[in-house]
């Protein structure tokens, strides 16, 4: 769906950068490993690329109009299914991620072959590669900057049904928490947020995508759907139901304070709230 993905002008920076996170990435694995001694294989974990994109003032209306109409329609063709989100609020306008279902290992190669297969395609669409070029050449006059990083996610979140895309469908809303945690403390916290904090998520929302960073600037990017949408925010708050499922779980009114206390209190050092529009549906 995003363009930065298949800009050949641009592969070698590209490449350069993506190199950088994956060496990134392999120090990390080796640095901190995955909680209580288990593999990515015992948690079913799954690799994505995230690619975040800012447009010109004015321009965000036409930019993701041009994504949609044209870009989606070729992922499709190709059985690419991106996870794609439009910020609402916040400092991006576009968040996409791209599955990487060989891992991190075959990341350059899998890229590659999906390039090919994307362009094209995209020419096939376009009538031609003059005319493809045309299209990605004025798409990427329209992004002012880019941001973006290496996440994994459990398999189950992202195990999306055969009405995934539903471009003609009404948009859902989510919020969308940018966290980062102390110096040395992302491991334990991922493994409290996944252990604790996803299974409740899960049991009272009807969606949730907790984006764990290998390589970026935040730990954790996670994203829960707005079920009333974002006609009435206020309404939206999921405190009392979460909370009340948090103790259940923790067995105790003590034991559920403490957790949180220990969550906000050792672990996070920062959490930024957004909102996003989705086209897509589960």
């Amino acid at each position: 769906m995003m363009i930065i993905f298949l800009r050949d002008m641009k592969c070698s920076n590209i490449l350069s950068v993506v190199l950088t996170l994956a060496l990134f990435s392999a120090l990390q694995a080796n640095s901190e490993a995955a909680p209580l001694g288990k593999t990515d294989a015992d948690n079913k974990l799954v690799y994505y690329e995230g690619q975040f994109v800012k447009f010109y003032p004015g321009k965000r209306k036409e930019a993701l109009s041009l994504i949609y109409d044209k870009f989606w329609s070729v992922d499709r063709a190709i059985g690419r299914k991106a996870i794609p989100f439009d910020l609402v609020t916040g400092e991006w306008d576009h968040i996409v991620f791209f599955r990487l279902h060989g891992g991190l290992a075959d990341m350059e190669l899998e890229k590659a072959e999906m390039r090919v297969k994307w362009s094209e395609q995209l020419e096939k669409q376009e009538g031609g590669p003059e005319k493809s070029k045309q299209l990605l050449d004025y798409v990427e006059s329209l992004i002012m900057k880019r941001g973006g990083g290496l996440f994994k996610v459990p398999a189950s979140v992202v195990d999306f049904d055969e009405d995934y895309f539903n471009e003609k469908g009404k948009p859902s809303y989510h919020t969308v928490s940018f966290i980062k945690f102390k110096s040395g403390k992302k491991a334990q916290a991922t493994e409290l947020a996944l252990k604790n904090f996803l299974p409740v998520s899960r049991s009272v929302v009807s969606s949730v995508i907790p984006m764990i960073s290998i390589a970026g600037r935040w730990d954790h990017i996670v994203f829960k759907k707005m079920s009333n949408g974002i006609e009435d925010p206020e309404s939206e708050s999921i405190s009392k139901p979460w909370s009340e499922e948090f103790i259940k779980q923790q067995g105790s009114e003590e034991k559920a304070a403490q957790a949180m206390n220990f969550w906000n209190n050792n672990l996070l050092q920062e959490k930024v709230t957004e909102i996003a529009k989705a086209l897509w549906k589960k």
